[in-house]
């Protein structure tokens, strides 16, 4: 196998811009946890990887922007690719080493995200075509079986275990349910937002609970991814 030749893609904003498209009270600590919660488990693999943030991203959709930071990658020299997100708190650094060795082996990666979009996806370049990639329905429930049939077209696909991602508050009570151990800093700000949505219930009986529910928005990672 040869390392130098996979890169790893985080493909996410800041923690600025991302609480401003969730509907999560108070979550400006939670995205930067986040962010560098996956920045940490990406770390750990020990392989070069490129975090893209909107500073970074270049066009005027998700998957102009996706398809765009996916080829600057290969154009640095990459034979293959791992892309990942940063709101799926139960993706592991095994698990995206899991997804190496399965691209490494000539096998397309693909995690799917409890809300019908992706949590990882790992591929070679020779598999990838950048013009049906970028108009996938990137942001819809149907994203993970688009790029699953999109990727079966082109070769063999691996499918690594579901996962939730965090569109809401109610996927933080999902993830913390999962008893998958979280770093200290992640988990109490996650503990702390579900009691805060508590007392706000609490505080205010007339309202039901789903009201607080957030529609899914589905970054495609990772999702992204």
């Amino acid at each position: 196998m040869h390392h130098h030749k996979t890169a790893i893609l985080v493909f996410a904003n800041s923690s600025s811009l991302d609480q401003g498209r969730k509907n999560i009270p108070n979550s400006g600590k939670l995205f930067e946890a986040l962010n560098q919660d996956i920045l940490d488990k990406v770390k750990k693999t020990s392989l070069p990887y490129f975090h893209y943030n909107e500073t970074l991203q270049i066009g005027g959709d998700f998957g102009t922007r996706f398809t765009a930071a996916i080829q600057s990658i290969f154009a640095k020299g990459y034979d293959s690719i791992i892309t990942v997100g940063n709101d799926t708190p139960n993706l592991t650094t095994a698990t995206i080493l899991k997804a190496f060795k399965e691209v490494q082996e000539g096998r397309t990666v693909i995690g799917p995200s409890t809300d019908g979009g992706v949590y990882i996806l790992g591929f070679h370049k020779n598999r990838f075509e950048s013009f049906g990639f970028r108009e996938l329905p990137w942001q819809q429930q149907d994203l993970f079986q688009e790029i699953a049939r999109f990727f079966l077209r082109r070769g063999m696909l691996h499918q690594l275990p579901r996962l939730t991602d965090i569109d809401g508050l109610s996927d933080i009570k999902t993830v913390l349910n999962t008893g998958q151990r979280l770093s200290s800093a992640l988990l109490f700000i996650l503990i702390r937002l579900v009691r805060s949505k508590q007392n706000s219930i609490q505080h205010h009986p007339h309202f039901k609970e789903g009201q607080f529910h957030s529609a899914p928005d589905n970054k495609g990672s990772p999702l992204f991814f």
